[in-house]
C-alpha cells in the first residue's frame, strides 16, 4: 500500500483527484480535488448524482479508506471494503455487550428501529451506512470505517470503565445508561474533534507529563500541581482566570464537551484512545458559573497530571465529591488532588494569604475572593480556612454574593444561539466550528457536515457561514 505522504505517478493523480487537483503529495492533491467518493455497507465508488450512499469528499476519503481503495474505486467503479464476513456485526455488537447496553438503550440514542439495530448486529445482513455510522457514533466507535477493520476506534479500557458506571459491572455509583451513553457520545466526539483538529493543521499546545504523586497530604501536592500548571500558561501569581473554558480550549487546545445529563453528575475527563478531553454537564449545580469553573479546573486538573491508571479511561464526578473541603483524608488521594488543584488553580494560596493580611473581617475576604477569583462561597469558605487556619462558623458570613453577568459571559459556550436546533449539544461548541471551517474549505463534504451536525445538507449549507462566526465572537 502507498502511505499518503507519497506521491504516486502524476498521471494516477490526475485520475484518481482530476487534473485540476494540485499539489506534489496525496494529502494536497486530495485537499484541492472536487473528487467525491460514496460508500456503503460493503463497497467504495465515485460518487455521481444518482448515488444514495454517504458522500465523502476527497481528503475524507484518503483518511478513511486509504489510497489503494479510493484508486481502485475509480479504475473499477467500485471497490469492495468488507475485510471480513462477521464486520460490521461482529464489532457493533461486541461493544454493544462491552458497555452492559441493551438493544433499546443503543437503538435510542443512535436514532433507529431496534430491529434495524439487531440487522447491523447480525452477520450477513446489510443495511444502509448512514445507519451504522449513527450507531457506530453512538458506541465511540470510528464509524468511517466499520466493515474494513475490525473494532475500529475501540478503546477497551473505556468500555469497561463506561460499563462501570451503571453499577452492573463493578462498585460505582450506578448512573443509568442514559448517562453512560452521554458519555460514550462525548468519547466519540472527543476523538473526532481530535481529528477535526489535526486535519485543520491547529496548533496544540504540549501538556505536561503526568504526575503520580498522589502521597499524604495530597492536597499540598495538589496544590504544588496547581502552581506548576499556573507557570507553565504564564499566569502570575495573584492573577485571576478570566475564562476557564477559553483557557481549555483554545490555549491548551483540549476538547471540552457540554452535556445534558443526570443532576448528580458534575462531569468527567474521558480518554479515548490517544484522545482525552472534558464532559461538563449543564444540569445541576454547574448552573451557577462559579460551580462550573470549580468543575472545569477539577476535570483539568484530572486531565493534565492524572497516569492512565488513575484516570482509568473515564473519571466521572459528582457534585458531592467536588463540595468538600480538601484536607479531608478518607477519600480517593486522585480526587483530593483534584479538588486541590482546582481551588489553588483558581484562587493561589499566596493571593488569598495577601488578601486576609490586608482585612481582618472573614466574611469581607471570602466574599472577596468570590468576586475576583470566580469561586463559589463554600469553595472560597473552605480555602480561606485552610490558608489562614482561620475557623468560621456557618452564620456568621453574612449575605454572599453571586455571579454577575461579566462570569456567565466569560464561560458560555454560547450553546443556546446556535443556528441548528437538532444539533446535539455535545456538538454545538469548538466541533462545530471545526466541521463548518473545515466544509468551507473542502476537507468535509456538505454531507459529511450534515452527518456530523445532524441535519440536511441545505440546512448545514445555510448555516455554516453563522457557525464560523458564532464561534469567532463567542
Amino acid at each position: 500500500m502507498v502511505s499518503i505522504k507519497e506521491a504516486p505517478p502524476k498521471e494516477e493523480l490526475d485520475l484518481v483527484f482530476g487534473p485540476s487537483s494540485s499539489g506534489d503529495s496525496l494529502l494536497e492533491r486530495a485537499r484541492t480535488s472536487r473528487q467525491c467518493f460514496v460508500r456503503s455497507q460493503v463497497q467504495v465508488a465515485p460518487a455521481s448524482p444518482e448515488a444514495t450512499g454517504r458522500v465523502f469528499s476527497a481528503s475524507e476519503a484518503l483518511a478513511a479508506f486509504g489510497w489503494e481503495i479510493i484508486r481502485r474505486a475509480i479504475l473499477e467503479g467500485a471497490a469492495p471494503i468488507i475485510s471480513s464476513p462477521q464486520e460490521p456485526a461482529a464489532t457493533l455488537k461486541v461493544r454493544r455487550s462491552e458497555l452492559g447496553l441493551s438493544t433499546g438503550d443503543v437503538s435510542r440514542r443512535a436514532g433507529c428501529s431496534e430491529s434495524e439495530l439487531l440487522r447491523a448486529e447480525t452477520e450477513g445482513e446489510r443495511s444502509p451506512y448512514r445507519t451504522l455510522e449513527r450507531i457506530g457514533a453512538a458506541l465511540a466507535l470510528d464509524e468511517r470505517k466499520l466493515g474494513i477493520q475490525a473494532n475500529p476506534g475501540r478503546d477497551a479500557g473505556l468500555g469497561v470503565r463506561l460499563r462501570e458506571l451503571t453499577g452492573r459491572g463493578g462498585d460505582m455509583a450506578a448512573f443509568g445508561p442514559s448517562t453512560v451513553l452521554g458519555l460514550t457520545e462525548a468519547a466519540w466526539v472527543i476523538a473526532r474533534q481530535d481529528f477535526l483538529s489535526d486535519s485543520a493543521n491547529e496548533i496544540k499546545a504540549k501538556l505536561p507529563a503526568h504526575d503520580s504523586n498522589f502521597s499524604y497530604p495530597a492536597y499540598q501536592v495538589g496544590f504544588s500541581l496547581a502552581a506548576k500548571t499556573r507557570k507553565l500558561l504564564d499566569l502570575t501569581d495573584d492573577q485571576p482566570i478570566e475564562s476557564v473554558r477559553e483557557l481549555i480550549e483554545d490555549k491548551l487546545g483540549i476538547p471540552l464537551i457540554q452535556h445534558s445529563l443526570n443532576s448528580k453528575f458534575a462531569g468527567a475527563t474521558i480518554s479515548n484512545g490517544t484522545s482525552r478531553g472534558i464532559v461538563i454537564n449543564e444540569n445541576g449545580m454547574n448552573s451557577n458559573v462559579w460551580v462550573r469553573r470549580m468543575t472545569l479546573s477539577h476535570e483539568l486538573g484530572h486531565l493534565l497530571w492524572d497516569p492512565e491508571d488513575k484516570l482509568e479511561k473515564v473519571r466521572a464526578d459528582d457534585y458531592g465529591d467536588l463540595d468538600e473541603d480538601v484536607r479531608i483524608s478518607k477519600r480517593d488521594p486522585a480526587e483530593i488532588r483534584a479538588n486541590a488543584f482546582a481551588v489553588a488553580f483558581l484562587a493561589p494560596p499566596s493571593a488569598i494569604k495577601k488578601l486576609a493580611a490586608k482585612e481582618s473581617n472573614p466574611a469581607k475576604v471570602i466574599s472577596e475572593i468570590m468576586t475576583m477569583y470566580g469561586i463559589g462561597g463554600t469553595a472560597a469558605k473552605h480555602h480561606y480556612q485552610n490558608i489562614t487556619g482561620i475557623k468560621i462558623g456557618e452564620t456568621n458570613l453574612g449575605l454572599l454574593p453571586e455571579p454577575d453577568d461579566g462570569w456567565v459571559a466569560a464561560e458560555n459556550l454560547s450553546i443556546d444561539y446556535f443556528p441548528i436546533n437538532n444539533t446535539p449539544i455535545t456538538r454545538r461548541g469548538r466541533f462545530a466550528w471545526l466541521v463548518a471551517r473545515l466544509c468551507t474549505d473542502n476537507f468535509l463534504s456538505l454531507d459529511t457536515a450534515a452527518s456530523y451536525l445532524n441535519c440536511s445538507q441545505d440546512e448545514a449549507k445555510d448555516n455554516l457561514s453563522k457557525i464560523i462566526s458564532l464561534w469567532q465572537t463567542n
